[in-house]
């Protein structure tokens, strides 16, 4: 499966420099300016705001800057906040941005419930509602958090004025793709993609299983540390990463991530993938939404079949586009799964660019009045 590939492989150097080559990509200069991580790092190593949320549990939120609508940021499996912090000061600097850690997850209280995507729709509307944002918002998912977004605004269209799905995971996958592939590469390697997608979820939902009892049965050595965790992510600096090293060996960590990649829409559930069909199926069931999808450019070519699980990623991120008449889909050049570190400024640009999109349709209905 592409996210648990992304996870635990390194695309080589020649494969990636290949790819650029045929994107015709270059390490160009980002044309807008970030705001340096050493002026913000103290701010993503503490909790902010801690919000009740329901039966004694708290969510932490941490906003900045002023103006509307706010931009809401939710990251994807194993992350929190602190992943956006490339990316949250430079957008709050047009207007209000806010960034918070999903229960289990930085500095918010674990649930004794599974974590599965309509819990995380749930929590994050509990917790809009009582931390006090007004909608409608603009929100900004990457990966898991792109998917739990895009059902929030199927489950709660009148408080999303528009969304920012960052190589957003994807519901039914192979489902929705095969036709368009089997066509392009034949029916034989697709099925074998699809069926090393199936096993590579189902070790990846038991290794995290295995890691949360390790922690619980008294902690995690080094080497288990690297294979419970997220590669180290050097652009977020050393501060940051002391802070995440620290929090992803507790146990609600731990927990956390294995319940979340348990009950997510990668795991075999027929009976969700029903609910995801009614609600993502037909002509365009996100309507008028602005809506903006970047899929990562590298993919590895070394993989006989890294081409056919590219292209699923890729094409699933396509039809998620087209599920609004005003979605839009964009390719990120020299970037990873995780754009919000490899590229910071696209992020930064598709948030200004949905944001003008959102304000000219606020104005255009105030001017209809």
């Amino acid at each position: 499966m592409s996210t648990a590939r992304e996870r635990q492989r390194q695309v080589p150097r020649c494969a990636a420099l290949a790819l650029a080559a045929l994107l015709g990509a270059t390490a160009a200069a980002a044309k807008t300016e970030l705001v340096p991580v050493a002026q913000v790092e103290q701010e993503y190593v503490k909790p902010h705001q801690l919000v009740d949320v329901g039966g004694g549990r708290r969510i932490n939120l941490f906003c900045l800057g002023e103006g509307s609508p706010t931009v809401v940021f939710d990251s994807g499996l194993s992350d929190w906040s602190s992943t956006w912090a490339l990316i949250q000061p430079t957008v709050a600097r047009s207007t209000r941005a806010c960034s918070y850690d999903r229960p289990g997850m930085g500095y918010s209280d674990p649930s004794p419930l599974p974590r599965t995507p309509q819990a995380a729709v749930e929590d994050l509307h509990a917790l809009l509602e009582r931390g006090g944002i007004g909608g409608p918002v603009v929100l900004v998912g990457h990966s898991l958090g792109g998917f739990y977004i895009k059902l929030y605004a199927r489950t709660y269209p009148q408080q999303v004025a528009g969304l920012v799905l960052v190589d957003p995971a994807e519901e039914r996958l192979w489902q929705r793709v095969t036709p368009g592939l089997a066509r392009r590469f034949g029916a034989k390697p697709v099925r074998a993609a699809a069926r090393e997608d199936e096993t590579d979820m189902a070790a990846a939902i038991a290794h995290f299983q295995d890691c949360a009892q390790t922690t619980r049965a008294g902690g995690l050595d080094e080497e288990k540390y690297r294979r419970c965790t997220d590669p180290v992510r050097r652009p977020l600096g050393e501060v940051i990463l002391k802070e995440r090293r620290a929090l992803q060996q507790t146990v609600a960590y731990q927990e956390t991530q294995a319940s979340e990649i348990a009950n997510s829409m990668y795991a075999v559930n027929p009976a969700a993938d029903a609910g995801y069909r009614r609600l993502f199926g037909g002509r365009h069931p996100l309507e008028d939404l602005p809506l903006v999808v970047l899929t990562h450019g590298f993919y590895d070519l070394a993989d006989p079949l890294g081409e056919v699980h590219y292209l699923s990623w890729r094409r699933a991120n396509e039809m998620t586009a087209a599920l609004s008449r005003r979605g839009r889909h964009e390719m990120v050049a020299n970037a990873h799964h995780n754009i919000q570190i490899d590229r910071p400024d696209a992020v930064v640009d598709a948030v200004a660019g949905l944001l003008d999109v959102v304000r000219g349709q606020d104005t255009a209905e105030q001017a209809k009045k």
